[in-house]
């Protein structure tokens, strides 16, 4: 297994394993300590939460049925997971809402320690940017659970360029990492400065939905047709299928990219890790650009 290397104590598997669907899938128990198993025998040991997946049980599933049954896995693998976004009827709330607060941080960090089954977590990554928060705040948060020995790494999710560097401007600790939504169907963070951004911190970012929520196997919009017919002839060029050459797209890119699959089935994960060992041409990723986006580069 290849890995995205963050510094000279960390890295994580270039291949994360998504638990977001995990409830849904009725994953629990030793159908759940199976799945970690059989992800980590391939190489892949970096397993992506987040408080909300799964109406907040997935974290909970995962604990119970992987880290609290083998505690000795807990030592081969990186635990990820996120803070800021409250659900409706959490806190008697109507609507869905993102918080940052030292308050929310600090009480949804230890109900995350505790259904995870672990007394740390490898990465915490803001999940949503707050309008409302204090970056001072939310700064002091974050290095006080760094300081405390209960999370590692700080990271943020589906932050901007500019969001990234305020929060950082107040942080004691780096922002390692940003974990952004990047497919085949969804190239805008290419060139809206994600990229330029995670260049210029020497920092890698992890693709959420790289799959693009997997319209491109079957949707007849105009974007998923055209995609569907290049990404199938590149595919059979390497003799493999257009969900290995999705994640193949990602892995090419030179800023470090690690893909959190969606899904909770391990023969659709090891099409990610086949993708590891091909290398598209220039010409085949910019087919797929040019099918994505409906037009050539001028």
């Amino acid at each position: 297994m290849k890995t995205v290397k963050i510094d000279e104590a960390f890295e994580i598997s270039q291949v994360a394993a998504g638990c977001m669907r995990a409830a849904d899938a009725g994953m629990e128990g030793d159908t759940f300590l199976r799945f970690a198993e059989e992800c980590m025998e391939m190489g892949i040991t970096t397993f992506d939460h987040a408080p909300v997946y799964g109406g907040y049980t997935c974290e909970k599933l995962f604990g119970d049925a992987v880290l609290r049954k083998k505690p000795e896995l807990r030592k081969k693998m990186q635990i990820v997971t996120k803070t800021g976004i409250v659900l409706p009827g959490k806190n008697g709330n109507k609507t869905i809402y993102y918080e940052s607060s030292k308050q929310e941080i600090k009480k949804e960090m230890e109900a995350s320690l505790a259904n995870l089954g672990t007394d740390y977590v490898d990465l915490l990554l803001v999940h949503r940017p707050d309008p409302l928060a204090d970056p001072e705040e939310t700064a002091d948060a974050l290095d006080t659970l760094v300081k405390e020995g209960k999370v590692r790494y700080i990271g943020v999710s589906n932050f901007m360029p500019s969001q990234v560097e305020m929060l950082q401007s107040y942080m004691k600790n780096k922002i390692v990492i940003n974990q952004m939504e990047l497919s085949v169907k969804n190239t805008e963070n290419y060139f809206n400065g994600v990229t330029d951004d995670a260049f210029t911190r020497r920092m890698p970012l992890m693709a959420w939905s790289p799959l693009g929520g997997g319209s491109v196997f079957s949707g007849e919009d105009e974007q998923s047709v055209r995609l569907r017919s290049v990404l199938e002839e590149i595919a059979s060029g390497y003799g493999t299928t257009i969900d290995t050459i999705m994640y193949a797209w990602l892995f090419v890119h030179p800023v470090r990219i690690a893909a959190i699959t969606g899904t909770m089935q391990t023969d659709r994960i090891k099409k990610a890790v086949e993708a590891l060992e091909i290398k598209l041409s220039y010409d085949e990723w910019y087919q797929i650009l040019e099918a994505s986006r409906g037009f050539s580069v001028p």
